[in-house]
């Protein structure tokens, strides 16, 4: 349903039992309980949509819906004279930043949620319809699949609706087509689905995994939605069991594209341990795929030594981050840190032990 004057009724009011039922008396149950749902989703999606109080949400189209910034980089990569093709387009996250481009297609089987990408993207062309059914009278196309049969996640490409393996049968096919996946699917099933996988980092996570289709190369990449920076996976590693006088902290897309060799060659940098996402130089280094940490003092974790070395640093740490599997919380406890500082704790295994650095985040870094 969509209902815009129990939306305008409804809005600026808190969800309130009471506050609801005079909307109901007014407008009807269904028509106060759509409207709350959507201010209370709006407010959610403003951390993805700047214009999110015009929007309509679905919950599981905004759980799955791109951010705003990641999908204009989406729409980047086709012409701006093509017509796109949204397979999935869901409540229209993506379908927007392919308006916004030029002509856009979507396909969405759901005749309400259809209706919601509408509203969020009028100018696009929105058919009701499977689109593995549908004939399909273009050459590029952006798909994403869902990942939440019946509301919950899954990492079963057999759930996902349409299925991923045989949208990539009818992709390949394409001129140039992309394919928006969970960024925690086995190396095995990207491999399966593509051999061109794309790893996304916004905001300094791993947001999802691109598999292109048409005119690409094949390999491994992450991408900084930020810059456009691009790095492959691959390259010389080496490794060293304890830091040298920086430890450099890898952006999570760079470390699940397989990218710390070469960032270890760019950066004259070693893997630290068995940490995957740390790394070590003995210089300063500069890059927007790291987080910069100067060492104070490290060694084999032992929490009375470490609470030793920070009473002499301000008796507390800032922050503890923990690649060794031992839980954050309980090593809070065992430290009974007190006082304010700007020390870092880092936790790593080598092997079947686990060693620590006491480090300070170097300023002016993203």
């Amino acid at each position: 349903m969509i209902d815009f004057v129990a939306l305008d009724a409804a809005e600026g009011l808190p969800p309130t039992a009471s506050n609801i039922s005079r909307l109901a008396t007014r407008l009807g149950a269904d028509a106060a309980s759509w409207a709350f749902n959507q201010w209370s989703l709006r407010k959610r999606a403003q951390k993805k949509f700047a214009n999110a109080k015009s929007m309509l949400f679905t919950a599981d189209g905004l759980e799955q819906a791109s951010h705003a910034a990641v999908a204009a980089y989406h729409a980047s990569r086709f012409p701006e004279s093509a017509i796109v093709a949204d397979l999935c387009c869901g409540i229209g996250g993506d379908l927007m930043a392919f308006s916004d481009r030029g002509s856009v297609t979507g396909f969405e089987i759901d005749p309400v949620t259809a209706a919601y990408a509408k509203h969020n993207a009028p100018q696009a062309d929105i058919r009701v319809a499977d689109c593995l059914a549908a004939d399909w009278d273009f050459q590029y196309a952006f798909a994403d699949p869902s990942r939440r049969p019946g509301g919950r996640r899954t990492l079963d490409v057999n759930s996902f609706l349409p299925n991923p393996l045989q949208l990539a049968d009818r992709m390949r096919k394409l001129d140039l087509a992309c394919m928006k996946l969970s960024p925690m699917l086995a190396d095995s099933v990207l491999r399966e689905i593509s051999p061109s996988i794309e790893f996304v980092s916004f905001g300094w996570e791993c947001r999802e995994a691109l598999a292109w289709f048409g005119e690409v190369e094949a390999g491994v990449t992450a991408v900084k939605v930020e810059t456009g920076e691009k790095i492959e996976a691959g390259g010389y590693e080496s490794s060293l069991e304890s830091p040298l006088a920086f430890i450099l902290e890898a952006d999570p897309a760079a470390i699940r594209a397989h990218c710390l060799p070469g960032l270890c060659d760019r950066l004259h940098a070693h893997l630290l341990g068995d940490s995957n996402g740390y790394l070590t130089c003995d210089s300063d280094a500069e890059s927007s795929w790291i987080r910069r940490y100067s060492v104070l003092e490290s060694g084999s974790f032992d929490a009375k030594r470490v609470k030793s070395f920070l009473k002499g640093l301000g008796g507390s740490a800032a922050e503890i981050k923990s690649r060794a599997g031992i839980d954050i919380d309980e090593v809070r406890k065992r430290l009974t840190m007190s006082g304010k500082s700007d020390v870092t704790l880092l936790l790593y295994p080598v092997g079947k032990s686990v060693r620590f650095a006491l480090v300070r985040c170097i300023k002016g870094q993203a």
